[in-house]
């Protein structure tokens, strides 16, 4: 008899917490417009998750569980199939070399369009586009420097 009223106030507690969770998350969102509740609301999530991790039915002891069982699979399919890993290294290469060679064309092409077809952009519209272009020499440095370090070499 004490198990099963200590269940129903449980299970009493949940029903209430829920209903205090969606009162709560009504009242946020009345509050803010736009994405900010929603951030909000994300951060409430994680920090349910933070202060119920030393519960071990909790979220975070499941998603800890999950993340070692993909790492003994990943572990034990290295052992199973052997991979050379200087076949993996230039395929990775190869591919980040067409996706960045992909993005940049795409980029200019987009550029060009823009440039035909829409002449009343402004030169502030026009300075702000253009402002991508050091975003993109970053992301080919990185990118020389991921192949470099796939290579071996030190750069």
């Amino acid at each position: 008899m004490k198990k099963l009223l200590q269940k129903l106030f449980d299970i009493s507690c949940v029903i209430a917490g829920l209903y205090f969770g969606y009162l709560l998350s009504q009242h946020i969102f009345s509050i803010f417009v736009g994405g900010e509740g929603l951030f909000l609301w994300i951060a409430l999530v994680c920090i349910l998750i933070w202060f119920g991790r030393h519960n071990k039915d909790g979220f975070y002891r499941l998603f800890k569980d999950i993340h070692q069982s993909n790492l003994d699979d990943i572990e034990r399919q290295e052992f199973e199939n052997p991979v050379e890993q200087a076949v993996v290294k230039e395929q990775i290469k190869t591919s980040l070399e067409t996706v960045a060679s992909f993005w940049l064309i795409l980029y200019f092409l987009m550029c060009g369009i823009l440039f035909i077809f829409v002449s009343d952009l402004g030169l502030v519209n026009w300075l702000i586009l253009l402002s991508v272009i050091p975003i993109i020499l970053i992301l080919g440095f990185l990118k020389d420097k991921l192949t470099s370090t796939l290579k071996g070499n030190s750069v």
